[in-house]
């Protein structure tokens, strides 16, 4: 049955993936059509009246009605939507709304409509059937994801609000959620944090695990050492045909999990195996793995280097672009992300010319490669020329649109002197720093420091539980030390204006200071706690803000718990 599902989603790949292909020819002429039936769909809105769409015919119409405009700036209609008025934004009523981030700040209610998510799983269909094409061993097994809570609560106007990560994963075919994705939407619904990921990782045991999809890297690391941590216990659960998490599984859902829990001893025995070889790591657990999606740009790259730890040679692809705002690249092959024309409509604003009075604002067709742009999205949930503060960079074409990858949200670059450094720079040159001394991190960032004389501070929270763990504590004070020195040399290859900064001494070298132990996953749980989704949770690594900053600063140690270790 399993291999059936796969190649009936094949064959229906197929046909929307031709139909990209013909667009991308012609990607001006597709992104007007798709333009002019947003439009016109909504055209008797409060929006749309307020903004002329009825006398909208071109681009050159829409961009002279409709400004730019942020989610502050459109929040008053947002709000009246979340109120329960009708037909502010668009003709069709939200089915739910997407309850972004608010790791800094308050949350965003995205409105989510029937019309949207069309366009949005067109994407994902096109996505699936390339990542299929390009690694077919994924018929064999079935996927891992990791879906947030649909529902969190209602708003004043009844609608719900939650993650679009589980309102897609409901409303998958019941086909494809019992033999392509069949670890239960429940399981997902579990409130307590320990209880909720044994579980996970207890089904998940038992399955041929072909692919893992799910956008975080972070929730990848954190559930590999789960699988360490709790490892004995799921093994002796297997055997056992038991499941015993840390907390009590409500009668109900137990009931529901049952039938999934038959006792596998051979199974068991497997994994014994490898728990008594100390081989007890993902690509190993699961010989069946084919490939892993998930984030892998901005700060989200630096939790890959500890992925060729923990998955050996199994390749790593990017997720594709995209937010609860919308969908903004569809994958064509490693390294291969096209803009995703049939979607929603797309505008550019060069990055240097974001903050001009009357910036360029170009189409999709106009871009070049190499060059970095803001993107605004105009979509059928009711964002019109929307700024999402994300910059992207073009990295080429295909036939006649362009290929682009998410590169940080505008504005986090950090300039004491003119240095300029950027996320991925920093997020690069740890990464480097980590590999050369052999040791991994769950956390880092990178935070300014004004006084005695500028400098950048560089807090950690080190792996203990890895190499760390088999070392002198005095030799890994060494490490840590010299990880700032080894970071500082790395991040001046990769920025030249730092270099010269630290060459004249207009900038001190970097300071080392220690994050507690834990620290980084006592906040992933008291975000996820507040009802923010595990997806939702992009600690920036470069001058964080706010409760961040205060968090972790709280918890700043050395080795003995006294105040920081400093370089």
């Amino acid at each position: 049955m399993r291999k059936l599902i796969y190649k009936l989603f094949s064959t229906l790949g197929s046909a929307e993936a031709k139909r990209l292909e013909a667009a991308s020819r012609n990607p001006r002429a597709a992104q007007l059509s798709r333009l002019m039936s947003i439009v016109s769909r909504n055209q008797g809105t409060r929006f749309g009246r307020e903004h002329a769409f009825r006398s909208i015919r071109s681009v050159s119409d829409y961009q002279k009605a409709v400004p730019v405009r942020d989610y502050e700036q459109i929040s008053p209609y947002i709000d009246r939507l979340v109120a329960g008025e009708s037909g502010v934004l668009t003709a069709e009523r939200p089915l739910m709304f997407a309850r972004t981030s608010g790791t800094t700040g308050s949350p965003k209610y995205i409105p989510i409509t029937r019309a949207y998510l069309e366009e949005f799983r067109r994407s994902s269909v096109v996505s699936g059937y390339h990542t299929l094409a390009n690694f077919p061993g994924i018929a064999n097994g079935v996927v891992l994801s990791v879906a947030s809570p649909a529902e969190e609560g209602r708003t004043p106007g009844g609608l719900p609000y939650g993650a679009i990560s589980g309102f897609l994963f409901l409303h998958e075919p019941l086909l494809i959620r019992q033999h392509i994705s069949p670890i239960p939407y429940d399981v997902f619904l579990i409130k307590d944090w320990e209880t909720r990921y044994y579980t996970l990782l207890r089904l998940a045991l038992v399955l041929p695990l072909s692919c893992i999809y799910t956008l975080n890297p972070s929730t990848i690391t954190m559930l590999a050492r789960k699988l360490r941590e709790y490892g004995p216990g799921l093994v002796a659960d297997i055997g056992d045909g038991t499941i015993r998490p840390p907390a009590r599984l409500a009668p109900e859902l137990l009931r529901k999990l049952s039938p999934l829990l038959g006792r596998e001893r051979a199974r068991a025995l497997e994994l014994q195996a490898l728990l008594d070889h100390e081989n007890f790591l993902p690509g190993r657990i699961w010989p069946t793995l084919k490939v892993i999606c998930c984030w892998t740009k901005a700060a989200a790259a630096f939790y890959l280097h500890e992925f060729p730890r923990l998955f050996e040679s199994i390749p790593i692809c990017d997720i594709t672009y995209g937010a609860s705002e919308g969908r903004g690249t569809i994958f064509l092959g490693p390294n291969r992300e096209l803009l995703s024309v049939r979607s929603h409509f797309y505008e550019f604003i060069p990055e240097q010319e974001i903050d001009s009075q009357s910036p360029t604002v170009l189409l999709p067709d106009q871009l070049t490669p190499g060059e970095k742009y803001y993107i605004l999205f105009t979509t059928s949930g009711g964002l019109y020329r929307y700024h999402i503060n994300d910059v992207v960079r073009v990295t080429g074409f295909h036939n006649q649109t362009p290929l682009i990858e998410f590169q940080y949200k505008g504005g986090n670059i950090s300039s004491f002197t003119g240095e300029k450094i950027t996320e991925p720079q920093v997020t690069e040159a740890m990464s480097g720093a980590l590999s050369e001394l052999g040791i991994s991190a769950r956390y880092f960032a990178v935070v300014p420091e004004f006084f005695p004389s500028p400098h950048y501070r560089l807090w950690i929270e080190p792996d203990w539980d890895t190499a760390l763990a088999h070392r002198p504590a005095a030799q890994n004070d060494r490490a840590l030390i010299d990880l700032a020195a080894r970071f500082d040399r790395r991040l001046a290859e990769l920025n030249i204006e730092y270099k010269s900064k630290r060459e004249s001494m207009r900038l001190d070298p970097v300071v080392t200071e220690i994050i507690a132990p834990g620290s980084y996953e006592q906040l992933r749980q008291a975000l996820c706690q507040r009802g923010i989704a595990d997806a939702q949770i992009k600690l920036s690594h470069l001058q964080p803000r706010g409760e961040t900053l205060k968090f972790f600063q709280e918890r700043l140690i050395d080795r003995s718990g006294e105040p920081a270790l400093k370089a």
